[in-house]
């Protein structure tokens, strides 16, 4: 019932404010400090009552607790800065009125000390801060004419009684002040918590917004690489449709063009999809399992026999020596970097070409090389190889670089291995560097 109560008091007026609100931490620091006056005002006034007999001493304590207690109802109706004027006056005129009746006992500097902490604490605008600082500063000059002249006459203690209450003036103005700083640390931590939780949502807002850029790219590109394929493989079956019609003999090299223009289709496709699974957290998954590298790069070699025939290009495949028989290895994700890796270069290097694939074992880790035969890559495009769509369409490439390359950096990525690429007008070289795993 009295836990309830109580912390109806600290939370009173802060329903509706958000969590992260400065004002609610204040609001709830004031009720707190609130609280805490209104217990040492009880305790410390019946204490020293029963020490200097002066009933002035209980009647200004409770007189105190009284009014910070209507402050906390301030708060409860969201009157916020009224509250902390009220507060802050209320403090200063108590120190004011315990400091003249209780005499040099009062050690009087230490609670100014207090309340230049209370200021900075309760008011932010520089401009209110400084004509409180004025004010307490008045005080402060008050306070000592009046320990000078006793205008206001100081109950008179005795030696020993004097000692008690000065360290229990002590005690009171150290907790005050201790307070502050506890609720200090806590508005400066909100306030960390506060600036990096913001630049947590901006950088999540700056890569939202560079997806979505991204996204409308890809999509550009996807609606205009599919129209080409599409209108090539239409192209050639109405064509062949007319020759059928006319009773044309339709001979083997007529679907040729049918045919490359149904693989290039197929890639685009198969690249679309391999694009799409990016932001499914199964894919980003390494499957290791033991595979025969030698195998797995010959056979995907043989799957582009047709490409390379088209275009009168060869592959030279070499292992170094003692390259072992298994490696462990993501199957897939392997296989379609050595495809896309092959397929770049396929369209890139010149007609009647070689292009060699070298694959060594260092020990700690083991390389795969591919060196085509082409014009190279210009320096400002290197940077940039491994971005969707960014390099240009040239007659000697009419379909530009898609997402092939962009598709093997994220794999890359993913296997926790390295791609460098080395470009001369000779042609271009990509080396990945694999770590070398010992176990499944």
């Amino acid at each position: 019932m009295i836990r309830t109560f109580v912390k109806s008091l600290k939370y009173a007026g802060t329903g509706d404010l958000p969590a992260y609100d400065i004002n609610r931490n204040i609001c709830i620091g004031v009720n707190l400090l609130c609280l805490y006056v209104i217990l040492l005002n009880f305790v410390s006034g019946a204490i020293f009552y029963f020490l200097s007999k002066n009933i002035l001493i209980p009647i200004g304590a409770y007189l105190e607790a009284g009014i910070v207690y209507g402050i906390i109802e301030l708060n409860r109706r969201k009157r916020f800065m009224l509250a902390n004027f009220c507060f802050y006056i209320t403090i200063s005129v108590a120190t004011f009125y315990f400091t003249a009746i209780l005499g040099r006992v009062s050690e009087s500097q230490l609670m100014i000390l207090f309340l230049f902490g209370l200021i900075y604490y309760l008011f932010s605008k520089r401009r209110i801060r400084n004509l409180v600082i004025c004010f307490n500063l008045l005080l402060l000059v008050c306070m000592e004419v009046n320990s000078e002249l006793e205008i206001i006459p100081p109950t008179h203690f005795s030696f020993v009684v004097q000692h008690i209450v000065r360290w229990l003036v002590y005690a009171v103005v150290i907790s005050l002040t201790l307070k502050i700083f506890q609720l200090y640390r806590k508005n400066t931590q909100m306030l960390i918590d506060l600036h990096s939780y913001h630049k947590t949502v901006k950088a999540s807002l700056i890569v939202e917004e560079e997806r979505n850029e991204l996204k409308n790219l890809l999509f550009q590109h996807i609606a205009h690489d599919l129209r080409g394929p599409y209108i090539g493989v239409s192209t050639e079956i109405y064509a062949l449709h007319a020759k059928s019609t006319k009773g044309v003999i339709i001979r083997p090299e007529d679907t040729l063009s049918l045919i490359n223009a149904s693989n290039q289709y197929r890639e685009m496709l198969e690249d679309f999809m391999e694009l799409s699974k990016f932001k499914d957290a199964s894919f980003n998954e390494i499957d290791l399992q033991a595979i025969d590298i030698k195998a797995e790069v010959t056979k995907i070699v043989s799957k582009h026999k047709h490409s390379m025939a088209a275009r009168g290009v060869t592959a030279k495949i070499e292992f170094s020596m003692g390259f072992p028989d298994l490696l462990i290895a993501d199957k897939l994700k392997f296989g379609r970097i050595v495809h896309n890796l092959l397929t770049n270069a396929i369209k890139f290097t010149e007609p009647d070409t070689v292009v060699s694939i070298h694959i060594q074992n260092f020990g700690d880790y083991w390389q795969f090389r591919l060196r085509d035969q082409g014009r190279g890559i210009k320096e400002d495009k290197v940077g940039l190889l491994f971005k969707p769509y960014v390099t240009e369409k040239t007659p000697a490439n009419p379909d530009g670089v898609g997402l092939g390359l962009y598709i093997v950096k994220h794999l890359v990525n993913i296997m926790g291995a390295k791609i460098v690429v080395e470009t001369q007008p000779t042609g271009s070289v990509f080396d990945i560097t694999f770590p070398m795993k010992k176990t499944l």
